[in-house]
């Protein structure tokens, strides 16, 4: 099979989403199957295959759809937010691209995310199944991120519209927990659409960049706590902060590595310093040395508010590692209490310092956790089970024996941006359907227009 696997999100990254989809690439070519990889460009201003480098830049068609998009919503300024209007003009600016690439050549497209998935599915060539991968509960994430406080009422909206449109536009769905199967059943996708499959990951690759050399050299004499996550209010840093101090108080032989980055560094380096953490947290930035510095470690910790299957407990698993976890989403289902690791309520820094304090002063208690976890994520992160759950997927859909739970959401005559999708055929020669549409079968063309 010719099989595209795409996302909107940009890669490469330091993150799960990366890793999953240069694990399952991988393992399709080694079971002779040709694949592209659909991403944003680290530039942010295109789109590219990133297995070949080829690349369309944004400009090239973001005019024409932004143009026609906000005229279309200019009677209903009152009723959409400037922020829904631009997250619009990214859907279909990223369908279009997609077009511009060839989609008619795949056999398969398997996207990565809810924004890819209903771009992807309104613009592609009937017949050509499409399965999704859904890596988190976008919705989940804004919502804790507010910190209690109330979104605008159609931002909200808006947010939930887009986790039901984007897992409803495949003909099947992959999640890798049962939280999250369960989280997208309460946006009303159908619970039969999905299907639960873990991630796996790569052993031996992973044991192999263990033993890599990291320039970054760390004291003998401390304890190491080492916390891997992207920096943003879902992972809990702010509150890992807060256990930090409170450790503080209890014995001072340890440091801790935030390891990551992202727009709040500045606001948690802040904090550490008023805390007095100074001397006892390190920011090491986003590192591709991640597994040589778990190696080094003696602790790690994940204190998110909201995940689903982060890639850190595995990996620390993996590493021989005992590991501190917040029950936030699908952690509780990678981590027993006392048996693989330590879980603190997430949110809870009284309960995520002792946790941690705990670990500090019992050695034995450490051997244990980590000799557990290891035995659970050899047998249980395997790459070879996800890779027979997935393909047969693959199988059944190219094969037409699964058959699409969702009714909704179909396509249905364009009514917008008819003029614009003929002069993209013309210009470019690309197959764009009769039925895509500009603005109607987007997420607020769909709510505003009544598409059914």
């Amino acid at each position: 099979m010719k099989i595209l696997i795409a996302t909107y999100w940009i890669l490469p990254h330091v993150g799960g989403v990366w890793v999953y989809i240069q694990d399952l690439k991988a393992s399709l070519e080694r079971l002779g199957h040709e694949v592209d990889v659909l991403a944003t460009h680290p530039d942010e201003q295109s789109y590219y295959l990133v297995n070949t480098g080829q690349r369309v830049r944004k400009e090239q068609f973001m005019p024409l759809v932004g143009g026609e998009i906000r005229a279309t919503y200019a009677p209903h300024h009152s009723l959409i937010s400037p922020w829904i209007v631009d997250q619009e003009i990214e859907f279909c600016t990223y369908a279009i691209a997609a077009a511009y690439f060839g989609l008619e050549k795949y056999d398969l497209i398997h996207t990565q995310d809810v924004i890819s998935s209903r771009a992807i599915w309104q613009i592609k060539p009937e017949g050509i199944p499409l399965i999704n991968t859904i890596h988190g509960c976008l919705a989940t994430d804004y919502w804790t991120s507010l910190e209690g406080k109330a979104p605008p009422e159609s931002i909200w909206k808006y947010a939930c519209a887009r986790e039901y449109y984007g897992a409803t536009s495949s003909d099947y769905s992959i999640v890798p927990t049962k939280w999250l199967h369960d989280t997208l059943a309460g946006y009303l996708v159908p619970p039969n659409h999905m299907k639960v499959i873990p991630y796996g990951m790569n052993v031996k690759h992973y044991l192999q960049r263990m033993n890599e050399p990291s320039d970054l050299k760390l004291p003998d004499a401390a304890n190491v706590i080492v916390c891997p996550a992207r920096f943003d209010k879902v992972k809990g840093h702010s509150c890992l902060l807060d256990a930090l101090y409170k450790l503080k108080q209890r014995r001072t032989d340890w440091i801790c590595l935030f390891v990551g980055d992202g727009n709040l560094r500045e606001e948690l380096e802040l904090k550490a310093n008023r805390l007095g953490l100074a001397h006892h947290v390190i920011f090491t930035g986003s590192r591709n040395d991640v597994p040589a510095l778990l190696k080094q470690s003696d602790i790690v910790v994940l204190a998110s508010l909201n995940d689903n299957h982060p890639f850190t407990v595995m990996e620390s698993q993996i590493s021989q590692k005992p590991i501190v976890v917040s029950d936030a989403g699908g952690i509780p289902e990678m981590v027993e209490h006392n048996q693989t690791g330590l879980i603190a309520r997430a949110g809870n820094s009284d309960e995520l310092a002792h946790c941690l304090g705990t670990l500090l002063e019992d050695p034995a208690l450490r051997k244990r956790l980590a000799a557990n976890g290891y035995k659970w994520g050899i047998k249980r992160w395997s790459l070879t089970v996800m890779e027979k759950l997935t393909v047969p997927l693959y199988e059944n859909l190219v094969n037409k024996q699964l058959v699409r739970k969702v009714v909704h959401p179909p396509k249905h005559p364009a009514r917008h941006g008819s003029w614009i999708s003929a002069q993209l055929r013309d210009r470019y020669n690309m197959h764009i359907p009769s039925s895509f549409s500009i603005v109607d079968d987007h997420i607020m063309g769909s709510v505003l227009f009544n598409a059914k």
